[in-house]
């Protein structure tokens, strides 16, 4: 868990927000309300969003690696490139909740 550890409070936050509406969605499919392809979807974009938050700082580093030969430990993102992250990841968890509503309102 060392890697949960290392990454920023708003990261952790978001991981379990998704978390969170990724269960409530598992539990919309199983219960038979409301649009399975829509909730699906919302667990599609979850998973890729968790997937993104815990892999951003990595493949940033990746990234720097590719493009530079010398590039330190130390190399870390911007404050903008983490803003531009949080922005990204809770506009996917809105789109998650859209799915959330969409597939309440608009029924089989």
């Amino acid at each position: 868990m060392r890697w949960f550890k290392d990454l920023r409070m708003g990261q952790k936050i978001l991981i379990l927000v998704n978390v969170a509406l990724i269960v409530v969605l598992i539990v919309l499919v199983f219960s038979g309300v409301g649009l399975d392809q829509l909730f699906a979807l919302g667990i599609l974009v979850g998973i890729m969003n968790i997937i993104s938050i815990i892999f951003a700082r990595a493949s940033f580093k990746f990234g720097i690696a590719l493009n530079t030969e010398n590039e330190g430990d130390d190399v870390e993102p911007s404050d903008i490139k983490y803003l531009n992250w949080y922005i990204r990841w809770w506009s996917f968890t809105l789109v998650m909740l859209g799915a959330v509503i969409c597939g309440l309102v608009f029924e089989k």
